[in-house]
């Protein structure tokens, strides 16, 4: 796949998601793909495959909600296999907080399809805003 089209589905992710449609970006993504959060937060962690990264990050995450999660693609870079997001998201959180980050994400492409994830944050609003990780992942799975 050319750089342009990675470049164009990733617009095309981030066109629905500013609308809080994850059905593209759903649809994107390889069986096997990996999320990476670095840094030294209680969420930076790896998760792998798409069964793992869905009950153990965005089902977690997701649960802290209070309404539908958007994000807006403000500057998109492609090159190759890979496709640098800049990202500003936005959802109103159950607490009543909000929860507005700015990202860097780093998408890997293979076979046309998303393989890895890698997401640059403000951990230290995450962790503020979201709380810790355990604790959110042991509450989301009380309530299951």
């Amino acid at each position: 796949m050319s750089a342009e089209l990675n470049k164009q589905i990733i617009s095309d992710i981030y066109a629905a998601m500013a609308k809080g449609d994850l059905g593209p970006f759903a649809a994107s993504l390889h069986a096997d793909y990996v999320w990476r959060l670095p840094g030294h937060c209680s969420w930076s962690r790896r998760f792998e495959g798409r069964e793992a990264v869905q009950r153990d990050l965005l089902g977690p995450l997701f649960s802290l909600f209070a309404n539908t999660y958007t994000a807006q693609a403000i500057n998109l870079v492609a090159e190759g296999e890979m496709v640098v997001a800049e990202v500003r998201g936005d959802v109103l959180l159950k607490s009543g907080g909000r929860y507005g980050n700015h990202y860097c994400f780093i998408f890997h492409f293979r076979d046309g399809k998303i393989a890895e994830v890698v997401e640059y944050c403000d951990t230290d609003l995450e962790e503020r805003v979201l709380g810790n990780y355990d604790a959110v992942l042991a509450a989301h799975r009380a309530a299951e």
